[in-house]
C-alpha cells in the first residue's frame, strides 16, 4: 500500500488482526510506453507542437500549442535560397542552405558553395566525396572530348556509389551493380525514375538527389547531413567559397580547373597531365549568335528570375555557342536554368519559345510535355500503385515537374518496359515479371495470321468481328435493300 506521499508499505495481518509494518521505500512510478519511451515526469513537444507530460504513468497534454521562435535569417553564398528545415522534434523549423552541385554543357562546374568554373578533362573523377567516412556514399562522373578542334569534354556518365550498391548512370541505361534496370526501380534504400528525357535517383535515408540527362548532371544533398564533410570537384559543402578549390592533399588552390583535375579516378585511358584550353578572342570574322541565350533572360523564364540566379547560364550558354560554333549547343543552358527552375516548384515550358531550335521529338507515338510527373501511369495497376499512388519517403522526393514524352490524350501506357500507348487497358496484353528488373513486362497478345478470305457469292460481305483479343473476318451477308413504297398519285 501507498500514503500517497511517495513511499509504499508492505506489511501483514497478525494472528490478532493487527497490521504489522514490514519494510517501506519510496515507489517507483512507472514511466510512459510510447514509442520512444517516456519517463515518469518527463515533459516533449509533439509534431503538431502540443507539449506532453508522462505524469505517473498516464500521458497528459497542454492543449496549448508550443509557440516557436522566429528562425534566424541565413545568407547563402551559392546565391540559392535558404530552405526550411524541421528540428528533430517535427515542430518548429530553421533555416538551411541547400547543397547543391551541378554541370552541364562542355562542362560548366558550379560547387556547392556556388562558385563557377569551366574545366575540359577527358577522364574519370570524383564529384563528391565525404572527407570522414559516414554514409558509404560519393559520385563520379566520366567525361569525354565532344569537341575535337578545341578539346572541349561532356559528361557521359555517372556513377553514385552508396552502401554496397554501384548504380551506373547513362543518358539511355541505367545499371545497379551491372544489372540493367527499367525506367522506374525501387529497392529498400533508393529509387531510379526515367523520363527518357533525365534520370532521376533519390536516396531518401540521407535525403541525396542525383540527377543526369546527359550533358547535365547534379547533386543535391542536406546540410545537415554533409556539411564540411565533402570534397571533390564539387568542394566543401560549408557555405565558404574560399574552400571550393581544395586538392585531395587538403590545400587550396587558386584555379578550380586545375582542383578539378587533381581529382581524377585511375583510368587507363585518362590523360594525367591536363592541359588547360588557350582561351582565344572570339573570331570577329564569324560573330556568334547568341539570341538564344537571351532567351533565359527575358518573360519566359521571368517567374523564377527570383529564385534563381540566371548569370552563370547566360555566361556558359554564349562561351559554348562561340567556343563550338553551333548554335543548339547553348540549348544545354536553357535547359539546366529550366531544370533547377523546376526544382523550385517553377515548371517552365520553354522549348516552344526557340523557334525549333532547342525542340525535343519523341519517339512516336509519344507527344512531348514541358510539365508532367517523373513516372507515367501503365497499364499495370501494382506498377502505378508502388510508382505514382503510394505516398512514402520515395515519393516526397520523386514529386517535381519535369518535361517528358507521354503518350497522347486518350491513350495508355501499355508498360514501363514499352513505348506502345494502348486506347485502352482491358486485358488483351501478355505480362511477365522480370527477374532482373523486378518489373512487370507487357505486350500485346499476339493474334494469329488469317489465311485470305473471299466471299465472292451474291449477297455476301466480309464482317470483321472480334473474337476475345484478335480480330477475325467472317463472310457475311448483305442486307435485303428495303422497296421503296409510293402512295398512289405521289411521285
Amino acid at each position: 500500500m501507498t500514503d500517497h506521499d511517495g513511499y509504499c508499505y508492505i506489511g501483514y495481518c497478525n494472528e490478532n488482526c493487527h497490521i504489522v509494518l514490514k519494510d517501506h521505500h519510496p515507489c517507483h512510478k512507472p514511466g510512459c510506453p510510447l514509442n520512444p519511451p517516456r519517463k515518469d515526469g518527463e515533459i516533449w513537444k509533439e509534431s503538431n507542437c502540443l507539449v506532453g507530460k508522462c505524469d505517473n504513468g498516464k500521458v497528459t497534454y497542454n492543449h496549448t500549442q508550443y509557440q516557436c521562435p522566429t528562425p534566424k535569417p541565413v545568407v547563402c553564398a551559392n546565391n540559392l535560397p535558404a530552405i526550411e528545415v524541421l528540428d528533430d522534434d517535427g515542430c518548429c523549423f530553421h533555416y538551411e542552405c541547400q547543397c547543391i552541385c551541378y554541370g552541364w554543357g562542355d562542362p560548366h562546374y558550379v560547387t556547392f558553395d556556388g562558385t563557377y568554373y569551366t574545366f575540359q578533362g577527358n577522364c574519370s573523377y570524383w564529384l563528391m566525396k565525404e572527407i570522414l567516412p559516414k554514409y558509404n556514399f560519393s559520385v563520379m562522373i566520366d567525361n569525354y572530348y565532344c569537341g575535337n578542334a578545341d578539346g572541349l569534354a561532356c559528361p557521359q556518365s555517372i556513377t553514385v556509389f552508396y552502401k554496397s550498391y554501384i548504380i551506373f548512370i547513362m543518358q539511355k541505361e541505367t545499371t545497379v551493380n551491372g544489372k540493367h534496370v527499367s525506367h522506374a526501380y525501387q529497392n529498400e534504400d533508393f529509387r531510379i525514375t526515367s523520363t527518357g528525357i533525365e534520370t532521376v535517383l533519390v536516396i531518401p535515408e540521407i535525403h541525396a538527389k542525383i540527377t543526369f540527362s546527359g550533358l547535365i548532371f547534379s547533386i543535391y544533398l542536406p546540410y545537415s547531413k554533409f556539411a564540411g564533410n565533402t570534397e571533390g570537384q564539387c568542394g566543401t559543402c560549408d557555405n565558404n567559397r574560399t574552400d571550393d578549390c581544395m586538392l585531395p592533399s587538403g590545400k587550396i588552390d587558386p584555379s578550380c580547373p586545375n582542383m578539378a583535375h587533381e581529382w581524377h579516378t585511375n583510368d587507363s585511358y585518362c590523360e594525367q597531365i591536363y592541359h588547360p584550353p588557350t582561351t582565344t578572342p572570339m573570331s570577329t570574322t564569324s560573330p556568334c549568335d547568341t539570341t538564344i541565350c537571351e532567351i533565359i533572360k527575358g518573360s519566359v523564364f521571368e517567374a523564377c528570375h527570383k529564385v534563381i540566379d540566371y548569370t552563370p547560364f547566360v555566361l556558359a550558354c554564349e562561351f559554348d555557342i562561340c567556343h563550338m560554333h553551333i548554335n543548339h549547343v547553348g540549348c544545354t543552358s536553357l535547359q539546366t536554368y529550366a531544370d533547377f527552375c523546376a526544382e523550385s516548384g517553377l515548371c517552365i515550358d520553354w522549348r516552344s519559345a526557340t523557334d525549333g531550335l532547342c525542340e525535343y521529338k519523341c519517339p512516336s507515338p509519344k507527344v512531348y510535355r514541358g510539365c508532367g510527373s517523373q513516372v507515367e501511369p501503365t497499364c499495370d495497376s501494382w506498377y502505378n500503385q508502388k510508382f505514382i499512388y503510394t505516398v512514402n519517403e520515395f515519393s516526397a522526393m520523386t514529386n517535381v515537374k519535369q518535361e517528358s514524352c507521354f503518350c497522347p490524350d486518350g491513350f495508355f501506357l501499355l508498360s514501363s518496359s514499352s513505348n506502345e500507348c494502348v486506347p485502352t487497358c482491358e486485358n488483351c496484353n501478355e505480362c511477365i515479371c522480370e527477374e532482373d528488373t523486378l518489373q512487370v513486362s507487357c505486350h500485346p497478345v499476339s493474334c494469329p495470321t488469317q489465311p485470305p478470305l473471299s466471299c465472292d457469292k451474291e449477297g455476301q460481305v466480309k464482317v470483321t468481328e472480334t473474337a476475345g483479343c484478335c480480330q477475325k473476318e467472317k463472310c457475311g451477308n448483305m442486307l435485303p435493300t428495303q422497296a421503296n413504297s409510293c402512295e398512289t398519285g405521289g411521285n
